[in-house]
């Protein structure tokens, strides 16, 4: 009878059906009970009905004719997958047919092993069917036999996965096979058939039932591999006479035999028997029976030394667990007796005793998810198997179970009895109510386990009134902890898990209630606030978005840092009503929720708190004048892994300063002067106390030295152009402060102890908020950082406003980088200045700074304002020289002598140039630290086709002659640096300009397309680069004529011309004019021209088309060589100014950061870098990529070790100028004159952006 079965109950994984398949005994289905259709028996402390001793533990053997089956597990299913194993029963004789197939719908994510939270297939009955029941209605063929099926889906709604078990008695009946393997009836049959004719069968013996057996099967094994006709058998051959005689009749018959007579020699008759003819309708029938009689020989011989040899039977299990995608699922170690039983508790959880802890917890989520009801006995089973195998993952399952609410049936039990009822007796609600209520007036102390009690009573009667009983709304922290199992020292990582852990099966609301009550307790929190906060939002709470966060504290960007926002909420919330303080701080919560702020938590929790940096979080890093590019190329080089571990261990790395290492001292293709290492040493040491303080502080930010800061942007050349720019009396004073220094390094050669302070200048630690501050640099100096800028600063005395601009080098370089720029003539130098430059102003009385006199100072000064025109790539450069220098080799290369280091390792590759000259093929090798990229001037650009600018053969003359010249990688740096050069000049108006076309860039890029593999023959990638070459020409000269054909003069193109020529020519053939005569072919011809044009803009459009696809996919299955981007650096403004930030990945959390100054932020929407075409009014300038196979050994941007320390004053939000008093007394003007020009950055979302500094930050 058949039977149907919704997805909803108890289900089996592949290898439980399997095993309970392979103890089937269809016969037990007479006893009630069938193993493969009806839930695991329930263990309930006794005896279950198990097989008998003498049922059988099927044994299968693959029949391969009938199976189709992949003999791997790779498999790759889709809509139309079909795949099944038939087998038999060496033992038993029952034949097996399991069958997998996909069905049909949209879904198509099939469980395996792959996928943690679906490794196997979770099996429920769908549908059952017994032929045996359906006998009466219509007859059985012996074809088919009394089969009976199984059918089985995925409980998992995306997985199509549909197995189908099909069980087959033996073909052949014991009554049939009693003739011919009895031995006492063959031994009858062979002496009555010799006494027949005893002459004939003179010598000869009865057979044995092996003999029998053997004979017929191969008579069937002979018609099924038979060619043609099928052969006949005599029936008084004397081995079939011997073996079958008459009396086998009917097996014959059975098998489909043919009897039939025949006249031979004269009158007389003889009799036959064909072999069966094999039809698609009996074909598996007569191989069943096949594989039925050699196995049933097998067994009958298997007690003779000398056994036949039958082909050997394949086990079917290898194929059976590859379709059913368990061939390779792990397996617990087996420490068990083999031949003991299994515990009934494996079978009801849907397992086998050999999974793993963890696969037994997934079979334990799986059942209770699709068989709630009985989730309580399910929770039992973890107990008792936690237990029995002294697991400790099974007993932290367990644990984690019960303090989300699990209990099992002792505890339902033990639930009714406190109430005096049974669980199996049906009481009503009301009754249940009213005992409760009266235990808890009775006896308040139980009332929480009362609560309990009732709480399992409900749930397990599935009634909302109990449930409505039990909800409280009133919770103390004392009950919200006990609820979720914590206490209020627990991790918030571990509360926020058991919170997650009850919403599963217990009441959301309690759970979100408990812990917004815990999260209240602890307001710095930043994991138990997100928590909470999410929760509620899952519940449905109303709650604010983030911009209404916003606009209730009428912050007018999301830019303005978090001691402004501070400010805004301080300002609102201090005059507000209790009501609409509430609400305020709610605001202010979810805006640190957004920000990931534990500056703005701990704040609204006390306005007073000291708040310590996250050790998760990078820091930020102080503006310290004119250079936000200095601390984003800071913190990019802080996030190499590399060079931190070298800037940190600097002892390890430092050179030391001898004869024979000067000697030998080569970096960027030059000697290096001694006065050079001790700068460079004292630029790594101001670098590892900046290191230093980003791994160790408390604060939210820490702030970079002057002292740092000059060491880092001015290179030896830089002071040598400010000398030259500046006047006599300027370049005296310079020479003076250079002898000073020469001297004081000359003492660090000696002692190597830091530069004096009186010299050295220190910290600058800012204290005070001074309006003096402003007029140190001039008053009208601008605060912006200038990018490759021919502007003077006006602080420089006007009489060098005439000095011819120098173009810097770009930095004390290799002579083999890409970008070294050429110097203008430098001969031409001003005379000496009237008067001498302007006296600064006296430092505030309460400010620390180092004591200079004023030349000095002006000197210096003019040095700092010649560093702000730097760009990133120059710094960058002039970075990498001073730690080149600072450190020891660790080889040289050859025959350069340049040395090689970690930082070379790490961040230089090399070119080879390769110039045709006549018949020569000449190369030259060039080093680089970073590579070009050039914008198109109008189209976007993806990289790769920038990179091709430099990469591409193209003609170069030499000697006077045109020669072609491409270049290739030879080596790869572990760290790639691009410079995207957006500066370029205006020619005609003499200014720099600012190129903003975008350039596309992937977050991997692969670089096999540039690799030199010019000594291998028939190179691949050259071959086909030399093809993309040849297709780029063909592109530019379609695109040329192209343009011809299209571009406009007049306002017309040439097809457009050309109809108004013929219009024309129309107009005067219609209205002739004396003395002008028309070809009258003339109309006719421009037509055809008309046509030709179109024709050919058209084909060369398609050509156009087809040429850049083929371009597009040429290199796309190169991808050995990968890298990861890592960095962008972005800068806001124009060619003479502007502001920088830098995007830095964090692979380990899979998650982008921006670095802007002192605020360091997590980028939510990477679109925001990557789909725009410019970053919040931005362009990217400057890309790092790392090699994707070294990503987490090169790069890691969160290093932290925080040491408890007090916070600086000029962290203390006191400092911070109140929004209130800006706003009353200054106005608006007055409040952006507080603000520092290079923390305003307009995104396109935004009205605009506003930042508050304190005065000791700016």
């Amino acid at each position: 009878m058949a039977t149907s079965m919704s997805q909803i109950g108890p289900g089996k994984t592949p290898p439980r059906l399997i095993s309970d398949l392979l103890n089937y005994v269809p016969r037990l289905v007479e006893d009630g009970y069938n193993l493969l259709a009806d839930p695991a028996q329930q263990f309930q402390n006794k005896p279950l009905k198990r097989r008998g001793l003498n049922d059988c533990r099927h044994n299968l053997m693959r029949k391969d004719s009938q199976t189709q089956a992949p003999i791997s597990d790779n498999i790759s299913w889709n809509s139309s997958s079909q795949y099944f194993v038939s087998a038999i029963c060496s033992s038993c004789r029952h034949h097996f047919k399991i069958r997998v197939s996909v069905s049909s719908g949209e879904h198509n994510d099939f469980c395996n092993m792959s996928q943690p939270e679906y490794p196997l297939h979770h099996l429920i009955l769908t549908d059952s069917f017994r032929i045996r029941d359906s006998v009466a209605l219509a007859p059985v063929s012996k074809y088919h036999g009394f089969y009976e099926t199984f059918e089985y889906s995925c409980s998992r709604i995306k997985c199509p996965i549909v197995v189908n078990i099909k069980i087959t008695p033996p073909r052949l009946e014991k009554s049939l096979l009693q003739l011919i393997e009895d031995a006492p009836t063959l031994e009858e049959r062979g002496i009555k058939e010799i006494r027949k004719d005893p002459s004939r069968f003179s010598g000869q013996q009865p057979v044995d039932p092996f003999t029998a057996l053997k004979h017929l099967a191969s008579y069937l094994s002979d018609a099924l591999h038979a060619q043609g006709e099928p052969r006949k058998i005599a029936v008084r051959n004397k081995k079939f006479r011997l073996s079958f005689s008459d009396d086998c009749n009917d097996i014959f018959s059975y098998l489909d035999f043919f009897f039939f007579k025949e006249q031979v020699e004269g009158d007389d008759l003889n009799f036959f028997w064909r072999l069966p003819l094999i039809t698609d309708q009996n074909r598996d029938f007569l191989e069943d029976a096949l594989q039925e009689l050699t196995f049933r020989a097998s067994e009958v011989q298997s007690q003779k030394d000398n056994a036949p040899i039958f082909t050997l039977a394949v086990p079917a299990m290898k194929q059976i667990k590859i379709i059913l995608g368990y061939a390779s699922f792990p397996e617990k170690t087996k420490n068990f007796d083999a031949n003991t039983e299994e515990h009934p508790y494996y079978a009801s959880l849907g397992a086998v005793e050999d999974f793993t802890d963890e696969l037994l917890c997934w079979a334990y989520d799986r059942q209770c998810e699709c068989d709630p009801k009985n989730k309580p006995y399910y929770f039992d089973c973890l107990e008792d198997l936690a237990r029995g195998r002294k697991s400790y993952y099974l007993h932290t399952k367990f644990v984690v179970a019960t303090s989300a609410g699990g209990y099992g049936n002792k505890a339902i039990e033990e639930a009714y009895g406190y109430f005096g009822l049974e669980s199996n007796i049906n009481e009503s609600d009301e009754l249940i109510m009213s005992l409760y209520k009266g235990r808890v007036e009775s006896e308040p102390s139980q009332k929480k386990y009362a609560r309990d009690c009732l709480e399992k009573i409900a749930r397990h009667r599935n009634s909302p009134s109990l449930e409505a009983l039990i909800k409280d709304k009133d919770m103390t922290l004392d009950e919200a902890l006990e609820f979720l199992g914590v206490n209020i020292d627990t991790s918030p990582e571990f509360i926020e898990a058991s919170a997650v852990a009850r919403l599963v099966d217990g009441d959301k609301n309690k759970v979100a209630l408990a812990l917004k009550i815990i999260a209240k307790q602890k307001p710095g929190d930043m994991i138990l606030q997100r928590a909470a906060a999410l929760m509620a939002a899952e519940i449905g709470e109303a709650c604010l978005s983030i911009s209404d966060a916003y606009k209730m504290l009428q912050i007018p960007s999301r830019e303005v840092s978090d001691e402004g926002v501070l400010n805004y909420f301080q300002s609102l919330s201090n005059v507000a009503a209790a009501g609409s303080k509430e609400n305020f701080c709610e605001a202010l919560r979810l805006i640190a929720l957004d920000r990931s702020s534990t500056f703005l938590l701990a704040k609204l929790a006390d306005p007073n708190a000291e708040v310590s940096a996250c050790t998760a979080e990078p820091l930020g890093l102080y503006n310290i004048g004119n250079t936000c590019y200095l601390n984003s190329l800071l913190q990019y080089f802080y996030s190499v892994k590399p060079l931190r571990e070298m800037v940190m261990n600097f002892d390890n790395y430092r050179m030391v300063i001898n004869d024979e290492n000067m000697r030998r001292k080569k970096v960027g293709g030059r000697q290096v002067e001694k006065s050079e290492i001790i700068k460079a040493q004292k630029f790594v040491e101001e670098l590892q106390n900046l290191f230093i303080d980003l791994k160790t502080a408390s604060s939210p930010s820490v702030r970079p030295t002057k002292e740092l800061a000059a060491l880092t942007i001015f290179s030896t050349q830089a002071a040598e152009e400010v000398a030259r720019k500046n006047s006599v009396s300027s370049i005296n004073q310079l020479q003076d402060n250079a002898q000073k220094f020469e001297s004081l390094e000359s003492a660090q050669l000696s002692s190597q102890s830091p530069l004096p302070n009186s010299i050295v200048e220190e910290k600058v630690d800012v204290s005070d908020t001074s309006n003096e501050k402003t007029s140190e640099r001039g008053d009208n100096e601008s605060e912006i950082t200038l990018v490759n800028s021919d502007i003077c600063f006006q602080n420089v005395s006007d009489e060098n406003k005439n000095i011819e601009p120098v173009q810097m080098l770009d930095f004390e370089s290799d002579s083999a980088t890409f970008n070294v720029h050429a110097t203008q003539d430098s001969s031409k130098i001003s005379p000496a200045p009237d008067r001498p430059p302007p006296v600064p102003p006296r430092n505030n009385s309460e400010v620390s700074t180092s004591k200079n006199n004023s030349d000095d100072y002006n000197s210096a000064n003019r040095l700092w304002d010649f560093g702000t025109q730097q760009d990133v790539t120059e710094v960058i450069g002039n970075v990498l020289f001073r730690l080149q220098c600072a450190i020891t080799a660790t080889d040289y290369e050859f025959p350069s002598g340049e040395q090689v280091d970690v930082i070379r390792d790490t961040f230089f590759g090399a070119n080879t140039v390769y110039t045709q000259k006549a018949q020569i093929l000449q190369k030259k090798i060039e080093a680089w630290s970073y590579l070009l990229v050039f914008p198109a001037k109008s189209l976007q650009r993806s990289i790769y086709e920038a990179l091709d600018i430099s990469f591409d053969e193209q003609m170069v003359e030499i000697d006077g002659q045109n020669v072609p010249q491409f270049t290739s990688i030879s080596k790869l740096p572990r760290i790639m640096q691009f410079h995207i050069q957006r500066t370029a000049f205006d020619q005609t108006n003499l200014r720099s300009w600012k190129n903003r076309t975008p350039v596309t860039i992937p977050e991997t890029l692969y670089l096999d397309r540039y690799i030199d593999d010019s000594e291998i023959p028939n190179s691949t990638v050259m071959n086909r680069r030399r093809q993309t070459w040849t297709w780029k020409k063909e592109l530019a000269a379609l695109e040329a004529r192209y343009e011809v054909l299209t571009q406009v003069q007049e306002n017309l193109n040439v097809p457009d011309a050309l109809i108004a020529t013929r219009d024309w020519i129309n107009e005067i053939r219609e209205f002739p004019i004396d003395g002008i005569s028309i070809n009258p072919d003339l109309p006719y011809l421009l037509d055809n021209r008309i046509t030709e044009v179109t024709l050919e803009l058209n084909e060369i459009s398609g050509k156009i088309e087809a040429l850049k696809q083929k371009l597009q996919n040429q290199f796309f299955d190169l991808c050995e060589h990968g890298y990861t981007l890592h960095a962008v650096f972005i800068h806001q403004g124009e060619a003479g100014g502007g502001h920088y930030w830098v995007y830095i990945y964090d692979s380990n959390k899979d998650i982008w950061r921006k670095y802007n100054d002192e605020n360091v932020s997590e980028v939510k929407n990477r679109d925001y870098i990557f789909k725009h075409e410019s970053v919040g009014r931005g362009t990217p300038y400057y890309v790092v990529y790392v090699q994707s196979s070294l990503l987490k050994e090169m790069v890691d941007p969160v290093f932290r070790d925080v040491h408890q320390t007090k916070m600086k004053e000029s962290s203390n939000i006191s400092d911070v100028p109140r929004v209130s008093e800006n706003l009353t007394e200054n106005g608006l003007e007055g409040l952006n004159a507080t603000r520092h020009i290079e923390n305003i950055e307009t995104k396109d979302h935004y009205t605009h952006s506003m930042s508050f500094v304190p005065e000791d930050r700016k």
